[in-house]
Parts: C-alpha cells; structure tokens; sequence
C-alpha cells in the first residue's frame, strides 16, 4: 500500500470491523468472568491516593495565603527616636565619627583601582 492509497476512514472502518468479529468470538462464559472480575477490583480496591489529595489540598491552601499576604497592606509602625548612647570611649566615638564624615572612601571607590579589585 502505498502513501497516497492509504485513507484514514477505510482504516478506521476495518479496525472497527475486527473489532467487533473478535468480541462476537468471544464466549459469554469468558464475557461473564471479565465482568465479574473488573466489577471485583472496583468495589475492593481500597483508597491509597486519599494522603496525596489531603497533601495536594494542603500546599494549595499555603501557597494561597502566602500569595494572599502579598496584597494585605502593611501599615508602618511607629518607631521611636533614637536614644542617644552613652559611650564609655569617647575618643572611639570620635575616631568612627570622623571615618563616616571622611569622602576619601567614596573617591576609592570610584576609582580605577576598586573596579580592577571588584573585577578579581
């Protein structure tokens, strides 16, 4: 048979017809005992998919929350003003002041010299 002479329906026909020449075959004693076998395994089959069910429907619901606190508006808390610390050292607090005061940090930064370290 070649490509063009195949045609699905005549397939589709012909597959349909040995379908029904070989149920025709078969006897009733064996049809019987098919039915009353798969009727069998239906009604006894015990249930061991329930835990993935419960588990499916577990995640579904955190994962719904989480994605739900996603859209909850969060109000900002009051924050109190900052207490002023008693330093034990006053020279140590002289010494970081004048770090966080001192530009030289940032002008390294944008130097040369940083982007080759940064590239390392």
């Amino acid at each position: 048979m070649t490509r063009t002479d195949f045609n699905d329906n005549d397939f589709d026909r012909r597959a349909r017809q040995l379908h029904a020449t070989a149920l025709a075959s078969v006897s009733p004693q064996t049809l019987a005992k098919l039915r009353n076998a798969r009727h069998a395994a239906t009604q006894s089959a015990p249930s061991r998919h329930g835990w993935r069910w419960l588990t499916a429907t577990a995640f579904s619901a955190v994962l719904a929350v989480a994605i739900g606190f996603q859209f909850v508006p969060r109000t900002a808390t009051p924050v109190a003003p900052a207490q002023p610390v008693a330093s034990a050292d006053a020279a140590t607090s002289d010494y970081s002041a004048s770090l966080e005061e001192n530009p030289d940090l940032y002008v390294w930064l944008a130097s040369a010299d940083a982007r080759l370290l940064a590239q390392e």
